[in-house]
């Protein structure tokens, strides 16, 4: 069902859309069904992915992180973009819980900017909402990204004057008042993404 692409725009040789991104319907969390595969996802360690997956509600965006984050062995940074309330807290709350933190401890950071939680690998739970490209320079972003043990979910990621590499881009859409469409694509190349 999951089809692999070379092309991280999503598009075909005539630059047209391509039909061939994976889509995955995510309901209600429900026993060993894996939602996404992160170990399966590219042929080579510099290869990028395209997949589309659909939840319908909170929950399942809270299992679909969850499982993302059992998958991860090491440094993975994440970034996530998205209209207000469309899942991106719920989904690092997830990241959080498949990272063995507890989910109730992640809020939206959106006047501290950074938290920092500790499970079987640290979390770094960055928003960058309140502040423009030109704010982040002072953040220590740099050195957070070096973490060898880091996972690293950066909320309002488009206002990242540098988006790091490699990374993985999750794109939050509302396709109505439960369900969203989430793109995720990007390099896999740190040792779990």
């Amino acid at each position: 069902m999951r089809r692999q692409k070379k092309d991280p725009r999503g598009v075909n040789e005539q630059g047209k859309p391509a039909e061939s991104a994976a889509s995955r319907t995510v309901s209600e969390p429900s026993g060993p069904r894996e939602f996404f595969d992160l170990e399966n996802c590219s042929a080579s360690p510099e290869s990028e992915f395209l997949q589309e997956v659909i939840t319908s509600s909170p929950e399942a965006t809270f299992e679909l992180g969850r499982r993302i984050a059992r998958s991860l062995t090491g440094a993975a940074t994440i970034l996530v973009s998205g209209d207000l309330g469309a899942g991106k807290t719920v989904f690092a709350k997830g990241i959080a819980a498949g990272l063995g933190i507890d989910p109730a401890d992640v809020t939206s950071p959106s006047f501290t900017l950074i938290n920092v939680h500790t499970g079987r690998l640290k979390l770094y739970h960055i928003d960058l909402y309140r502040l423009e490209s030109s704010g982040c320079a002072g953040l220590g972003l740099e050195e957070i990204f070096e973490d060898p043990q880091g996972v690293v979910v950066i909320e309002w990621a488009e206002r990242l004057p540098w988006p790091p590499k490699p990374s993985v881009r999750v794109q939050f859409e509302y396709v109505d008042d439960n369900s969203r469409r989430i793109l995720i694509s990007g390099a896999v190349q740190r040792e779990a993404i």
